[in-house]
Formats: structure tokens, sequence, C-alpha cells
């Protein structure tokens, strides 16, 4: 079971943020994903419940080769929150900018169940499409719009 809620703002602003780390991320299919994390390339192998299984390294060419095939690209910046480890904060660029997406992880189901957001968070989006790159990445644009529109 994931222990994470999620929740989106409007702006970054005035919020006590780490420098931003940017992903660049490209779904091959529903179990497989590509990232460049600054220069680092990788792969991912993701289970049904979207959990990352396997991780490995990969090479500039190999990340090139399944690029050209992906079916999605989502590029973000992570930011960690200075005044709670538990909270990071994924600002979208590219088809998905204007979504900032907020990711607080728990130790516990108490934990989770006990927790008050921070007064600059916004609405829940846990269980909406918004919440997980491997949702988002199966909308259409207008699709986003029309979702990402219902919470802010």
């Amino acid at each position: 079971m994931r222990l994470t809620r999620r929740f989106i703002i409007k702006s970054i602003d005035n919020i006590k943020l780490t420098r931003p780390i940017k992903y660049e991320r490209y779904y091959i299919n529903d179990n497989l994903r590509i990232q460049r994390r600054n220069n680092v390339f990788e792969k991912e192998f993701l289970n049904e419940e979207n959990i990352i299984v396997e991780k490995v390294k990969i090479l500039e060419n190999e990340f090139n080769k399944l690029k050209a095939i992906a079916y999605s690209k989502i590029i973000r910046n992570s930011y960690l929150y200075l005044d709670d480890t538990r909270v990071s904060v994924k600002k979208y660029l590219g088809k998905y900018k204007g979504l900032i997406r907020v990711e607080v992880k728990f130790n516990s189901i108490e934990e989770m169940n006990n927790y008050t957001k921070e007064s600059w968070m916004g609405m829940e989006i846990t269980n909406s499409p918004l919440a997980f790159d491997k949702d988002l990445s199966k909308l259409t644009e207008q699709e986003f719009l029309l979702e990402l529109n219902k919470y802010i």
C-alpha cells in the first residue's frame, strides 16, 4: 500500500524549497519508463500498482533509442520542502504546464490519517488522474486541462 497523499497548488512562490532537480520522463508502456534526472539516465520497471520494482542506470544512447518509441513525455522540476522532509513539490513543464503537485509521504496509515496539510496546500488530488505521472501521461491535452480546472 502506498502511503502518500497528493495536493495541488497554484504557485511555489514563498514556499521554502530546495533547488530543483529536472526530470525528463518517457513512458514506453505501462510497466516501463525511462528518465533523465539531471545527467543520469535510468530505466524503471513498474508493477501494476505503479510502484518501481527495479531501477537501472543506462547509457545515453539506450535512453535515446527508447525515447524514440515512447508514447508520452513528462518534464518536471522536483523540489523538497525545507520545513518537512516528507514533502516534495513537482512543477510540470511543457504539455502539463500549470500543474504543481505536492506529495506527502508517510511511514504509517495512522500518520497519514492524522496529517493536517500546510496552509499553502490546495485541494487533495490523491485519487485523481493528476496524482501519478503514469495516469497523467495518458491524458489528452483537453482531458488534462479539464481535470486541472476541477482543482484550481
